[in-house]
């Protein structure tokens, strides 16, 4: 076999045996109830429960808010009540990226039991007014909140761009070809670039996500669990955050050409991702989350 062959070979078998439950989901322009799956819009608040405040003191924004009986696809995720995502309204949204599990721009809030008698006009006069003297940065690019449609659960495999995905394939890669070892995979691109000057950077280029014979091309990556998406690194490759081994929500930027405008758009056309471990996902401790966007 050719070194192409080999390390193609590898990555078809990390990618078989590194396998996670994904939800997709769809964001859809109609309105959406106070205890609904959405982004942006009103969120539930128990009685008891004051509007979130970042660590200036003012108020967050709701990103989504999530119906957990959608979730019974995915093992360790509440299955009941409901799931919010919070962020700052600051030119970062909210993101400390020196410190990604620092809340102060952010948090994650979750209800088990759901309060009916709670109404959309008792929530809004929760939020205190928000200082003039702050500009208001949201990746929403339309005033009305989009209904969350979940879409069927699917097989997602472990991929390239994974922190995992690295030391996974030098293992096997040196198991294989101890007469040229490797400390990164990067190493594997540039030996073939020398064997081959046509070679297109791609001998990792495998269908991404699916179970063998679905088509995983959406251009969209809005999705609960799995394996998560990044415009530039998994930053979880820093040793702090390596434990965050869930990705708990993901919320892609999203392109409507019939309105020629974003519903969603991070910055420079990026995505989020929240993630957690899979400990503290079972405690339902959703103060150890960490929250990026690329």
């Amino acid at each position: 076999m050719t070194d192409f062959e080999i390390a193609r070979q590898i990555a078809k078998e990390i990618q078989e045996k590194h396998r996670e439950a994904a939800l997709p989901f769809i964001l859809e322009e109609r309105a959406a109830g106070l205890c609904d799956s959405k982004a942006s819009g009103t969120p539930y608040l128990p009685h008891d429960t004051s509007w979130p405040l970042d660590g200036a003191n003012q108020p967050m924004e709701l990103l989504a808010q999530i119906d957990c009986s959608a979730l019974e696809s995915l093992p360790d995720f509440p299955h009941t009540g409901l799931l919010q995502f919070f962020i700052g309204t600051d030119e970062c949204y909210g993101a400390d990226f020196d410190d990604m599990t620092n809340q102060k721009g952010f948090c994650v809030l979750y209800h088990e039991v759901v309060d009916v008698s709670v109404t959309e006009e008792e929530v809004l006069e929760k939020r205190p007014e928000k200082s003039d003297e702050e500009d208001v940065c949201i990746p929403f690019e339309t005033e009305k909140p989009c209904r969350i449609h979940f879409a069927a659960p699917k097989s997602m495999k472990l991929t390239e761009g994974n922190f995992h995905f690295d030391g996974l394939f030098v293992e096997e890669w040196n198991r294989c070809r101890p007469d040229a070892p490797i400390e990164k995979t990067s190493e594997i691109h540039q030996r073939l670039k020398k064997e081959d000057p046509d070679y297109g950077w791609d001998v990792f280029d495998i269908k991404e996500g699916c179970e063998d014979g679905e088509d995983d091309d959406e251009p969209v990556r809005h999705q609960m669990g799995g394996y998560p998406h990044f415009t530039q690194y998994d930053p979880r490759s820093d040793d702090k955050m390596s434990n965050l081994d869930v990705m708990l929500f993901q919320l892609d930027s999203d392109f409507r050409p019939e309105h020629r405008e974003y519903l969603v758009c991070w910055g420079d056309v990026g995505i989020a991702n929240f993630f957690i471990s899979r400990e503290a996902l079972k405690k339902r401790d959703f103060t150890k989350v960490a929250y990026t966007w690329d």
